[in-house]
């Protein structure tokens, strides 16, 4: 699950599926004085050289618009992405960095597995395991 959040991240989309905001056009990271300083489309340029927007391959997003973050800089954020049960719930967590931060910006539902997380995790983990268990159980 936390392989398909990170894609689907990279994908520049949350977990309802939208694509995050604000985009490079819009933050106000760019009116603050400092390097990138209504430089966006530097921005965008630089962030291309390192991420290119790409379909991804195991969800089946499209690339993201050049204009929407990914997240994805020197992939500190997107590797401190955990995910444990507790009790019959998965906790998404964004680690020790500057996750908070980026939760707060991007939104809660960042971190949540939008329809095609939530697919690829039940076509290729939840049947397999019910058809096993059914399989052990002599139902098969």
């Amino acid at each position: 699950m936390v392989e398909a959040i990170r894609e689907q991240i990279y994908c520049g989309q949350n977990g309802d599926g939208e694509y995050l905001s604000p985009s490079y056009y819009t933050d106000p990271f760019f009116e603050k004085k400092g390097r990138w300083y209504h430089r966006q489309q530097g921005y965008i340029d630089w962030k291309y050289d390192i991420t290119p927007p790409e379909a991804s391959a195991m969800l089946g997003l499209p690339p993201r618009p050049e204009d929407v973050p990914n997240l994805y800089i020197n992939g500190l954020f997107h590797s401190e992405i955990t995910a444990t049960l507790q009790g019959d719930i998965l906790e998404v967590d964004y680690g020790m960095g500057n996750g908070s931060a980026i939760v707060a910006k991007y939104g809660e539902s960042l971190l949540n597995p939008g329809d095609a997380a939530v697919e690829y995790f039940n076509r290729e983990y939840m049947w397999p395991s019910i058809e096993k268990f059914f399989n052990d159980c002599g139902y098969r």
